[in-house]
């Protein structure tokens, strides 16, 4: 494979680690009436425009591991429940969203949903993930994006190390002038 290919492939590698980061931290956006979105393992703020309470259901999609929500606003902390049997089982809590403005935190499991049926107008967002895997996938990203720089780095063999080097470290015995 040609040196020029190898570049371009390392540099597809960064650019589509930083496109995966970046949309796997992101604050989302909903709004509207009936409405389910993926909450993911963080937090969402929903906003209740109107003047009555509205059901909301926090579930997961299909057979996963229960899940904790804690609210302050709403002074909660509850325990999805299982729900249904075999391949329809999921877990769930359901709660009453006041009007208002709440944040609404998964402090434990993930690939959780937010489901309103009512047909009152919510707006909600969402931060898909907590502060510490937030911290990974930034990590993450970072050590893919040095290795790839490394992989550039050695497929040029390194001959910007040594022009660097000439530049920084320029001896005394130099008559090179500087301006």
């Amino acid at each position: 494979m040609s040196v020029k290919i190898r570049v371009i492939i390392a540099v597809l590698v960064i650019i589509g680690a930083v496109v995966w980061s970046f949309n796997t931290i992101r604050q989302r956006n909903y709004s509207g009436a009936k409405i389910a979105f993926e909450i993911g393992s963080g937090y969402v703020v929903v906003n209740n425009p109107g003047k009555e309470a509205i059901p909301i259901q926090l579930r997961t999609n299909g057979r996963s591991t229960s899940f904790t929500v804690q609210s302050t606003e709403l002074d909660l902390r509850e325990n999805s429940k299982r729900q249904g049997t075999g391949r329809n089982a999921y877990q769930l809590v359901s709660l009453e969203l006041p009007p208002g403005q709440a944040k609404i935190d998964v402090i434990r499991g993930g690939e959780v949903q937010l489901i309103s049926l009512s047909s009152q107008r919510i707006e909600a967002v969402v931060t898909p993930l907590e502060a510490g895997n937030v911290q990974t996938v930034l990590i993450f990203t970072g050590l893919v994006i040095l290795g790839a720089l490394y992989y550039i780095s050695g497929t040029l063999e390194h001959r910007w190390i040594g022009a660097l080097r000439r530049k920084l470290f320029r001896h005394p015995g130099d008559l090179t002038p500087t301006v």
